[in-house]
C-alpha cells in the first residue's frame, strides 16, 4: 500500500491488507486532530472521505513524513469545510432576515388593513347617525370635494349654513370617536380636515 521510493513515499491500492494498517493506524489519530476544528459527525466524514481518496487514487507520492501528509490533509479538509459553513451561514442568516422582514412587512400590512377598516366602519356608523342634512353636507364637502360655495348653491342655503353643518358634523365625529382620533387623522385627515 505504501513504500518509499526514489521520490519519497509511494501509496497505492494495490495491498488491502496495508491499506488496512494504515487505516486502523491513522484513523483515531486524524479524527480527533479533526474534532478540534469541526463537530465529531463532520469529522469522521472527513476522516473517511481521506482514505476513500487514498484508496481510489492509483498512486499518490509523498514528498515528505505520511504523518504530516495526512494531518496537512484533514486540516485543509476542515478549513474548506468551515469556509464552506461560513458562506452557508451567511447566506442562510440573509435569507432568514429577509422572510422575517417580510414576514414582519406581511403582518403589519394586515393589522394596518384591520385597523383602518375598524376606523372606516366607526365612522360610517358615525355619520349615519348625523341628521340628514348634516350628514348631505359633510358628505358633499369631504366625500365629493366641493366648495361651500357649491354646497350652498346646490343646496340653495346660505354658505354661512354649509360651514354651520360642517363644523357640527366634524364635532359630532371628534367627540364619538375620541378613541379613534389618532388614527382617524392618519387615515382620514385629506377627508375630513381639508379646508
Amino acid at each position: 500500500m505504501y513504500q518509499f521510493g526514489n521520490k519519497g513515499l509511494l501509496i497505492n491500492n494495490n495491498n488491502p491488507l496495508l491499506f488496512d494498517e494504515l487505516f486502523r493506524q491513522y484513523s483515531m489519530p486524524l479524527f480527533y486532530y479533526a474534532a478540534k476544528f469541526v463537530e465529531d459527525e463532520v469529522a469522521k466524514d472527513i476522516v473517511q472521505d481521506i482514505f476513500v481518496k487514498l484508496w481510489s487514487d492509483q498512486s499518490i507520492t509523498i514528498s515528505h513524513s505520511l504523518n504530516s501528509f495526512l494531518f496537512t490533509m484533514v486540516r485543509n479538509s476542515c478549513l474548506q469545510h468551515l469556509e464552506k459553513q461560513k458562506v452557508k451561514n451567511k447566506y442562510l442568516e440573509s435569507t432568514k432576515l429577509i422572510l422575517q422582514e417580510e414576514e414582519l412587512r406581511f403582518y403589519a400590512d394586515e393589522k394596518a388593513s384591520l385597523i383602518e377598516q375598524e376606523v372606516e366602519n366607526k365612522l360610517n356608523e358615525v355619520l349615519n347617525n348625523l341628521s340628514g342634512r348634516c350628514r348631505q353636507i359633510f358628505l358633499m364637502s369631504r366625500f365629493e370635494n366641493k366648495k361651500n360655495k357649491e354646497i350652498a348653491e346646490e343646496l340653495d342655503i346660505s354658505i354661512k349654513a354649509v360651514e354651520k353643518q360642517i363644523t357640527k358634523a366634524l364635532a359630532t365625529i371628534r367627540i364619538k370617536m375620541k378613541d379613534y382620533l389618532p388614527l382617524l387623522i392618519l387615515f382620514f385627515s385629506s377627508y375630513l380636515f381639508n379646508d
